[in-house]
C-alpha cells in the first residue's frame, strides 16, 4: 500500500523542525551562558573607567566653561563702554537739537558739559570726557583743572601711544572707534594699567566723546561670576569641585566652605594640609589622576578616594573633583544582580519559545496537508468530467498558487474550446461595425476640416467641399494635380522640402501653411498629413486635414505690432529692440527709477502708475533734440536712443546734463510727496542694450548716478559678482536650500475654489529668507547650474504634490526643453510618481522668441502623450505671438500681468486682452490672468470670460512642505 503524500510531508516537517529547535535552544543558552560569565569580569573595569572618564569629564567641562568666560573679557568691556558713550552721545544730541536755534555755540557745550560731568559707571571708576579736535579738554570730571587747556594733548602711555592724537588722526576716515591705553589706576596712582575705551565724534561741533574701562576691574568680575557658576555645576553633577590658586589659597570648595579664601598652612586639618600640598606639586595643564585617603561629607572615616585635577593657567588656578571607590564598588554589585537575574529570564523565554514554535509548527503543518489534499481532490473530479462537460475549475477553492496556475491552464483549455466555435460569427460581426464607424468617421472629418488625399508622387486623388470652398477650385480642376496649385509664392522652398522629408520617412508632418485660392486671396490653414502605410509598411498614399486659421492669423499680426507702453504711451522695449536692430552707430541711455518697489508696497498701484506717467511727462519735456528718443520699458525703466546724426561726446554732454536736472525731482501724488531719485547707464557700444544695463548696475553697486560702459572698466568688477553668485549657488545646491513655493490659481466660475497652484523657485539665504529668482537665474544659466536647479525644483515640487490630489504646474524655459538630461528627468520622475501627470502642467517661459520649434513640438507631444497639459506663460508681451497658440498645442495661456494690472483704466489694454481671449476661446485653449493685484481687476477678467486668475490679491506665494 502506497503513502499518502500529505502524511509524508506532514512526518517529515515535524521531525526536521524537532531537531532545528532542539540544536537552536542549546546554541542559545550556551551563548547567553559563555556572555554572562564575560560581563561579570567586564562590569567592574567598566565601572571604574566610566566614573573617571566622568569625573576628567566634568572638569574639562568646567575648563570650557572657563576659556568661554576668559574670552568675554575683551568682549564684554567693548560693549559696554560702546553703549556708554551711545548714550552720552544721545543726551548730547538731544540738547543740541532742543537749543540749537536758540542758543549759540558755547552755552550748548557748556549744557552738554553739565549733564556729563557727574555720571559714574562700572563701579564708580567710569566717567565721560571730551576733547575738540584741536587736542584741548572740555570735558574731565576728575580733573575739572585742565578744561580749556591742552595738558592731556601730548600724554603718552607707557607703551609709547600718544592717544588723543591718535584719535584725531583716525577721526578724519571714521566717526568712531575703539582703543586700548595705560592710564593710572584709580587705587595706585603711581602705576598705571591697561584701559579699553571708545570715542565718537560729536559731529555738530566736531568734538570726541569718550571712556574707558581697567581691563583688571572687569577680569575681576569675570572671576567671580565663573567662581558662582561652577558652584550651580557642583549641585548639579553631585560632585565636589574645588579650586586653588597657585598661592595655595583655597578658592571654592563646596563641602568645606571652612577651607575657602585660606592658604592651606591656616588649615587646622594635617591630612587635609597635606593633600592640597600634593595637588599643588603634582598640577598639570593636560590634568591628572591623584588616589588619595578622604572622608565622605558628615562622616569621621578615611576612604580611598580618586580625583582628577587640571591646572587652568590664565588665571593660575588648579580645578578638581573626586569620588570614592566604595561608590563604585555599590554600583557593581547592583548592575551584578541585575545582569544575574537577566539571565535567568532569557533562559525561561528560550525554554518556552522552543515549546510554543514546536506547537506552531504542527499545527500549521497539519492545516497545510489538508488543503493540498482538498485541491488535488478538485483536480481528480475535473478530469473525470472534462469528457463531457465544459465545467471551469473553481479557483477560488484552490489553496496555492501552483494549483491555481494548474487550474488557471485547465480553464483556458476550456475557453479556448468555446471561443473558436464563435470566432468566425464574432469576426464577421465586428468587420460590418468598424465599416460602419469609418463611414461615420468620414462623415465627421468632411463636415469640420479641409480634407484631401494624394497618391506617392503628390498628386491629388481626393478633395472635399470644404477644400473646393476654401480654395474656390472646383473637384474637377484639382484631380491628378499637384498641391503646387494653391501653394503661396511666398512660402519658402525649405518648408516643403522639410515637410516630403518629413512624411517620405513615414512620420507625422504639423504646420501652418499659406496658400492662394484661384481668386488671388491669401489664406492660411493649419495641417496635419499623415502616410497611410500597407499591410508591409510600405507607403500607400497621403491624407491631408486642414483647419482654416485664416482670422487667428491676421488676428496675430494685429498683437505683434504692438510697440506701444499702454500705460505712458510711449514707445515700448519691442520698438527700441527693432530700433536697435535696423541701424548702426547708435547711442543708448537706460534710466531706473530707484526703490520704485516701496512706492508700489505703501502707496499702491495706483499711486504707481501715476507716478510713471509723472515722470514720463517730464522726461518728455526735457527731451528736444530731434535726434533723441524716449522709450518706456519694463517696470521702472526708461530710455533715450541717439540716433547715427548725434555725436558721442554730444550724446555724451545730454546725458550729464539730463541726469544732473532729474538728480532729485518732487512729485505729489494724491496728496502724497514723492522724493524720485533716479540711476542710469549709458552706451556707445554694439550690445548697446546689454552694455547700458551693465553701466546701470554698475552705477547702483558703486552709488553714482551715471555710468558710462565704454569709459568704467571697472564693470569687468560685475564678473566677479558673478563668480561670487556662483559659488553662493553651488554651496545652496549642496546645503539643499533650493526652495519651492507654490501661488494658488482661482477658478473665476467659483472664486472660492483654488483649482491649481504654480510652483516658483526661491534659495534661502544664511539668514533664512527667500531670494527671488531674479538675483540668480541668469547667472545660474551663465555658469551651468541651471539644470541642477531646475531638476531640484521638479524632484520636491513631485513629492509635495504626489501627497495631494492639486493639480500644480513648473516652469520651464527653452533651455529645459532642448536639454535631452533634463526631458529625461521629468520622464523619469513622472514614471516614478505614477499618476502625477495627469495633475501637472508645464508652463512654457520664453522671452527671446523660440526658434527651436521642432524640438518644442517634440516636448509637448511628448508629454501630452504621458498625460500632462501645456500652457505658454506671459503671453500678450514681449516674443509672445499667435503663431506660438497654431504651432504649438497647448491647453492654457497666461496672459501677462503687464495687461491685466491696467484693465480698469486703459482702453487699449482692454482692447488686446479680449483679443487674446477670443483667440484662445476659438482653440479651445483655456486663459488664465496674471498679477491679479484688486478686487475690481478680478471682476473684470471674470466679466472677459477669462477661465482662472492668479495674483496676490487671491493667494500670496507659500513654502511648500
Amino acid at each position: 500500500m502506497k503513502t499518502k503524500l500529505s502524511k509524508l510531508i506532514s512526518s517529515i516537517t515535524t521531525r526536521i523542525s524537532l531537531f532545528l529547535i532542539l540544536i537552536f535552544g542549546i546554541v542559545w543558552i550556551s551563548t547567553i551562558y559563555i556572555h554572562y560569565k564575560k560581563n561579570v569580569e567586564e562590569l567592574r573595569s567598566i565601572s571604574y573607567k566610566q566614573k573617571t572618564e566622568y569625573i576628567s569629564s566634568e572638569i574639562n567641562r568646567t575648563i570650557s566653561l572657563l576659556d568661554y568666560n576668559y574670552s568675554l573679557k575683551m568682549k564684554r568691556i567693548k560693549k559696554q563702554v560702546k553703549q556708554r558713550i551711545y548714550e552720552a552721545y544721545t543726551i548730547s544730541q538731544k540738547i543740541y537739537d532742543k537749543h540749537k536755534d536758540s542758543k549759540n555755540k558755547d552755552e550748548i557745550i557748556l549744557l552738554i558739559k553739565e549733564s556729563l560731568r557727574n555720571i559714574r559707571f562700572f563701579g564708580g571708576t567710569g566717567y565721560f570726557f571730551i576733547y575738540d579736535l584741536t587736542g584741548k579738554s572740555i570735558l574731565h570730571p576728575l580733573k575739572p583743572e585742565i578744561e580749556n587747556t591742552y595738558k592731556f594733548k601730548n600724554f603718552t602711555d607707557l607703551n609709547g601711544k600718544m592717544v588723543i592724537k591718535d584719535w584725531i588722526k583716525n577721526l578724519k576716515t571714521k566717526s568712531e572707534d575703539y582703543d586700548t591705553w595705560t592710564f593710572y589706576k584709580v587705587d595706585d596712582k603711581e602705576k598705571q594699567a591697561l584701559k579699553v575705551g571708545f570715542y565718537k565724534l560729536f559731529e555738530p561741533y566736531g568734538f570726541i566723546i569718550s571712556t574707558a574701562d581697567y581691563l583688571y576691574r572687569v577680569e575681576a568680575e569675570l572671576k567671580k561670576e565663573t567662581i558662582e557658576r561652577i558652584r550651580y555645576i557642583t549641585e548639579d553633577s553631585g560632585l565636589n569641585f574645588f579650586i586653588i590658586n597657585g598661592d595655595g589659597i583655597t578658592v571654592l570648595n563646596k563641602d568645606y566652605p571652612s577651607f575657602e579664601n585660606k592658604h592651606y598652612d591656616d588649615f587646622n586639618n594635617e591630612k587635609a594640609k597635606n593633600i592640597v600640598k600634593k595637588l599643588i606639586d603634582r598640577r598639570n595643564k593636560n590634568g591628572v589622576y591623584i588616589p588619595y585617603n578622604w572622608k565622605k561629607v558628615n562622616s569621621n572615616i578615611y576612604q580611598k578616594k580618586l580625583s582628577y585635577v587640571k591646572d587652568y593657567e590664565k588665571w593660575d588656578w588648579i580645578i578638581g573633583t573626586g569620588v570614592f571607590f566604595d561608590d563604585i564598588e555599590e554600583i557593581i554589585k547592583l548592575k551584578y544582580e541585575e545582569l544575574k537575574s537577566e539571565i535567568i529570564r532569557d533562559i525561561i523565554l528560550i525554554v518556552l519559545f522552543m515549546l510554543s514554535t514546536l506547537l506552531i509548527v504542527y499545527l500549521i503543518t497539519k492545516r497545510i496537508n489538508l488543503r493540498i489534499y482538498n485541491s488535488l481532490k478538485i483536480f481528480l473530479n475535473f478530469f473525470k468530467e472534462i469528457d463531457s462537460s465544459n465545467q471551469k475549475i473553481n479557483l477560488d477553492l484552490l489553496e496555492y498558487d501552483e494549483f491555481s496556475k494548474i487550474g488557471q491552464y485547465a480553464n483556458k483549455m476550456i475557453e479556448t474550446r468555446i471561443k473558436n466555435e464563435k470566432e468566425i460569427d464574432f469576426k464577421n460581426q465586428e468587420v460590418l461595425i468598424n465599416v460602419s464607424l469609418l463611414g461615420e468617421y468620414k462623415k465627421a472629418v468632411d463636415a469640420a476640416a479641409v480634407v484631401s488625399k494624394t497618391d506617392i508622387d503628390g498628386k491629388i486623388i481626393y478633395v472635399n467641399e470644404q477644400f473646393c470652398s476654401i480654395s474656390g477650385y472646383s473637384e474637377l480642376e484639382l484631380i491628378n494635380k499637384n498641391h503646387n496649385l494653391v501653394r503661396h509664392p511666398d512660402a519658402p522652398v525649405s518648408l516643403y522640402k522639410k515637410l516630403w522629408k518629413t512624411i517620405l520617412s513615414k512620420k507625422i508632418w504639423k504646420g501652418v501653411l499659406k496658400n492662394l485660392a484661384k481668386d488671388g486671396s491669401t489664406y492660411y490653414v493649419k495641417s496635419t498629413i499623415i502616410p497611410i502605410l500597407d499591410i508591409k509598411g510600405e507607403i500607400k498614399e497621403f491624407i491631408a486635414i486642414r483647419y482654416d486659421v485664416t482670422d487667428l492669423i491676421k488676428q496675430s499680426k494685429q498683437i505683434k505690432f504692438q510697440t506701444t507702453d499702454l500705460l505712458t504711451k510711449l514707445p515700448n522695449r519691442q520698438k527700441l529692440l527693432e530700433d536697435i536692430n535696423a541701424k548702426d552707430n547708435l547711442k543708448l541711455l537706460i534710466i531706473n527709477i530707484e526703490r520704485f518697489k516701496e512706492i508700489n508696497e505703501y502707496y499702491g498701484y495706483e499711486t504707481g502708475d501715476k507716478t510713471l506717467i509723472a515722470v514720463s511727462e517730464l522726461f518728455s519735456e526735457l527731451i528736444s533734440d530731434k535726434n533723441l528718443k524716449l522709450f518706456k520699458l519694463q517696470g521702472d525703466v526708461f530710455a533715450i536712443l541717439g540716433n547715427e546724426y548725434i555725436s558721442e561726446q554730444e550724446f555724451k554732454d545730454m546725458s550729464i546734463k539730463f541726469v544732473k536736472e532729474i538728480k532729485s525731482i518732487h512729485l505729489t501724488i494724491d496728496e502724497n510727496n514723492l522724493d524720485i531719485h533716479f540711476i542710469s547707464g549709458a552706451s556707445f557700444i554694439r550690445n548697446y542694450f546689454i552694455n547700458a544695463e551693465m553701466a546701470r548696475d554698475h552705477a547702483k553697486q558703486e552709488n553714482k548716478r551715471l555710468v558710462f560702459f565704454d569709459e568704467n572698466k571697472d564693470i569687468k568688477d560685475n564678473l566677479i559678482n558673478n563668480v561670487s553668485w556662483t559659488k553662493k549657488l553651488k554651496k545652496t545646491i549642496r546645503e539643499d536650500k533650493i526652495v519651492v513655493v507654490a501661488q494658488p490659481i482661482i477658478s473665476n466660475k467659483d472664486r472660492n475654489v483654488i483649482n491649481k497652484y504654480e510652483c516658483l523657485v526661491r534659495i534661502e539665504d544664511d539668514d533664512g529668507s527667500l531670494i527671488s529668482p531674479m538675483h540668480f537665474l541668469n547667472i545660474a544659466k551663465k555658469s551651468k547650474l541651471y539644470t541642477s536647479i531646475t531638476q531640484t525644483v521638479i524632484e520636491k515640487a513631485f513629492q509635495h504634490f504626489s501627497k495631494t490630489t492639486d493639480t500644480f504646474s513648473i516652469n520651464l524655459t527653452i533651455e529645459d526643453i532642448i536639454d535631452n538630461k533634463t526631458v529625461e528627468f521629468i520622464k523619469e520622475k513622472i514614471n516614478q510618481y505614477e499618476g502625477i501627470s495627469n495633475r501637472l502642467i508645464f508652463e512654457i517661459v520664453e522671452d527671446e522668441g523660440i526658434e527651436n520649434y521642432n524640438e518644442v513640438i517634440n516636448f509637448i507631444e511628448t508629454m501630452k502623450y504621458l498625460g500632462c497639459s501645456i500652457a505658454i506663460d506671459d503671453f500678450g508681451t514681449g516674443y509672445s505671438n499667435f503663431d506660438y497658440l497654431m504651432k504649438l498645442n497647448v491647453d492654457y495661456v497666461k496672459i501677462d500681468g503687464s495687461m491685466i494690472r491696467y484693465l480698469d483704466h486703459d482702453e487699449n489694454a482692454k482692447v488686446v486682452t479680449e483679443l487674446v481671449v477670443k483667440f484662445a476661446e476659438k482653440l479651445n485653449i483655456k486663459t488664465i490672468a496674471e498679477f491679479v493685484h484688486s478686487e475690481e481687476i478680478h471682476d473684470i477678467v471674470t466679466k472677459m470670460g477669462i477661465d482662472y486668475s492668479q495674483g496676490f490679491y487671491l493667494g500670496e506665494p507659500k513654502r511648500i512642505s
